[in-house]
């Protein structure tokens, strides 16, 4: 498999912050897009269950057993019939149950961070992504190598590698070095996302600061979702309040970077070119966001989306965890992967200063 078609088998990883999905067929009909999904949602749903019951049972976080039974069976994720439904819900689905969650979020809650806050976030995240080609030259990396990485981290995963990659100039590396980050940050988000929540616990963080932390250091949002919510209720709408506003990094990174280039455009990637806009899931979840501090849903309807939230995000786990390779994990390589790690426990280090000296 060369790094071209290496780099598509990862695009589906993480759609969320604004880049395009995987496009199916053009003149498919709505009928066999449905027959095409049904499979890999059945097996979501079938892990979804599973991992409901056997929470219940053993009063185990159902995030955490949705992750794991999905990894367990990865090797369904490799067959064509249910691929696409799996793609799917850990899409499709995972945006809706993210902009679900509006419902039950204030407009206030943003504001009561303060500025302080608010400048605190934005400037860990432009220090992330500044130090990684700095880092990444101790370990043998590129400039390239090291912004992709260092943007992936500080940003939103997978889909900020893409998002960068395309602003960066083209070199005959950039496919290759796009792929480690993109493996590179959803492996680490992985293993994140079932260390963070015991680690916290560990170290006495409330529920609060600890959906903070992980909302500001786990890279992607289905990661987020599930490490927060396996905690508590408001750890998790801390952590994806704090994601959220690292989502919104993305625009003025790449603005700089194409302002750096000199150009907004690279001919790498150019049959399938990521194009950044301002995501539906975030309108959705602001717009709920807002009717629900208006007042203006009415009785019933925000407890009832809660739940509609909490299935789906459940179900798009499942999905994560069913495209999750450790084999893939194993070929990432040593430089990459320091990087990696490095930039993720300094990420850990500023966020858990920020809530120490109760700055957020």
């Amino acid at each position: 498999m060369n790094s071209r078609d290496a780099l598509d088998q990862y695009r589906f990883m993480d759609s969320l912050e604004g880049l395009p999905d995987p496009d199916g067929p053009e003149d498919e009909t709505f009928q066999e897009f449905l027959r095409s999904i049904i499979p890999g949602l059945m097996v979501c749903g079938l892990v979804t269950l599973a991992s409901i019951m056997i929470s219940e049972h053993y009063s185990t976080p159902v995030m955490l057993m949705c992750l794991l039974i999905g990894m367990s069976f990865h090797f369904v994720f490799e067959d064509a019939k249910t691929r696409r439904g799996i793609q799917f819900a850990s899409q499709q689905v995972l945006k809706v149950g993210v902009a679900l969650i509006g419902a039950r979020i204030m407009l206030s809650q943003f504001t009561a961070l303060g500025a302080p806050a608010l400048v605190g976030i934005s400037a860990i995240t432009l220090v992330i992504l500044l130090i990684g080609p700095l880092l990444g030259r101790l370990f043998g990396l590129d400039r390239e190598h090291g912004l992709l990485i260092g943007g992936a981290t500080a940003i939103c995963g997978a889909s900020a590698a893409l998002a960068i990659s395309s602003v960066l100039p083209p070199s005959k590396n950039l496919e290759r070095h796009t792929l480690t980050a993109v493996i590179g940050v959803t492996a680490m988000g992985t293993t994140a996302m079932i260390v963070y929540p015991v680690l916290l616990g560990f170290m006495g963080f409330d529920s609060y600061h600890s959906g903070v932390i992980i909302g500001g250091t786990i890279h992607d949002v289905s990661q987020v979702v599930g490490a927060g919510y396996s905690i508590s209720q408001e750890a998790g709408n801390a952590a994806v309040l704090i994601k959220l506003i690292r989502v919104f990094m993305l625009l003025p990174v790449l603005v700089g970077l194409a302002w750096f280039y000199k150009s907004a455009k690279s001919t790498a990637f150019a049959s399938r070119r990521p194009v950044f806009s301002v995501p539906p899931f975030l309108i959705g979840f602001l717009v709920l966001a807002g009717l629900n501090s208006l007042g203006l849903l009415p009785e019933g309807i925000p407890s009832g989306l809660e739940i509609l939230s909490k299935w789906m995000l459940v179900m798009a786990i499942a999905a994560v965890g069913l495209k999750t390779s450790m084999k893939d994990v194993v070929s990432l390589g040593y430089g990459p992967a320091l990087l990696v790690v490095s930039e993720t426990v300094i990420l850990f280090a500023f966020y858990c200063a920020l809530t120490v000296f109760h700055l957020i």
